[in-house]
């Protein structure tokens, strides 16, 4: 990995389809041996997670995909380092008094409504992550109706705020206790919450107690058993406590 001095590579944009399209799709735009990041004023075509979309209220939110530099990294190393940046976003906003918690796996919330959300690709070959993709989109001066922002921010230099410290974290060792930190973060850990099993539409209590180095949530069901399940394998309900 570089120093962690090395400058990033910013490439702004009033407007894309997606950041983190546009940053697999020109390679020959990424920093050779630092860290790029990539920003847009609105996005057309904003991309969430699986099929879900990232949509934006125009020149009001932080847009960004940060491209890493060439890396070695291992199937199981990539959910911790997702975990990590996770926690530095969460630990930026914190550090300006706002009450942030992390939603498993890809998620920001702020008093029961979302904040913004991360969205992390990777590039491989012969099973080693040679590029890692971290998009980032953050509600700011305003948000689509029901999501949350933050009314007393400024964008000027936020992106390169947290693109500092995302790429100061990436580029140190990864500390025994990422994991840990991560979980306590999590809205609903260690309390009784309702899931909706996605494939058969079945709807339960259990309570999150694990959480494995790939990113598996091991939820305990009343029954006493655990169930390890993967992202959108099952839907998060609400994250409150419930009465047996």
């Amino acid at each position: 990995m570089p120093a962690a001095h090395e400058p990033i590579k910013f490439l702004k944009f009033s407007e894309l389809d997606s950041t983190q399209t546009w940053a697999h799709e020109h390679p020959e735009m990424w920093n050779s041996s630092g860290w790029t990041a990539i920003t847009a004023g609105t996005q057309r075509k904003g991309r969430g997670s699986g099929s879900s979309s990232w949509i934006d209220v125009p020149n009001s939110s932080l847009l960004m995909t940060l491209v890493s530099p060439p890396i070695g990294w291992s199937s199981s190393f990539v959910f911790v380092r997702h975990a990590q940046a996770s926690l530095c976003a969460a630990e930026w906003l914190q550090q300006y008094g706002v009450s942030v918690r992390l939603k498993w796996p890809n998620d920001l919330y702020v008093n029961g409504s979302k904040l913004g959300g991360f969205l992390t690709e990777a590039n491989w070959t012969q099973g080693r992550c040679t590029r890692w993709f971290l998009g980032i989109g953050l509600n700011v001066a305003a948000a689509p109706a029901g999501a949350a922002y933050l009314p007393d921010a400024s964008l000027d230099g936020m992106a390169e705020s947290l693109a500092s410290c995302l790429v100061a974290a990436m580029d140190a060792p990864v500390g025994s206790d990422v994991l840990a930190r991560y979980s306590a973060q999590l809205l609903g850990w260690q309390e009784r919450c309702r899931f909706r099993d996605a494939a058969t539409g079945d709807v339960f209590g259990a309570t999150p107690k694990f959480l494995s180095p790939d990113g598996r949530l091991g939820i305990q069901l009343d029954s006493g058993a655990v169930r390890w399940v993967g992202h959108k394998e099952v839907e998060w309900m609400d994250f409150g406590s419930l009465a047996g």
